[in-house]
């Protein structure tokens, strides 16, 4: 995860607390197709096969984002 943007971090943090995408986007002003793509982009950099994988992973990990 140390490979993540700020505002990747961000939007991994909100997943790993159990936000929905429509619901990120609303909380950091950002398009859902904005966020969909933070999504898939940190998909591909930490190995998830879902965003529910990568949420678990988030969690487990105890991502936090940049406040």
């Amino acid at each position: 995860m140390s490979k993540l943007t700020r505002r990747e971090r961000e939007v991994v943090e909100l997943l790993g607390r159990g936000m929905r995408p429509t619901q990120i986007a609303v909380q950091l002003c950002l398009s859902h197709s904005t966020v969909k793509t933070h999504v898939r982009h940190v998909r591909e950099k930490v190995g998830a096969r879902s965003t529910l994988e990568l949420a678990v992973q988030a969690a487990r990990a105890g991502v936090r984002g940049c406040q």
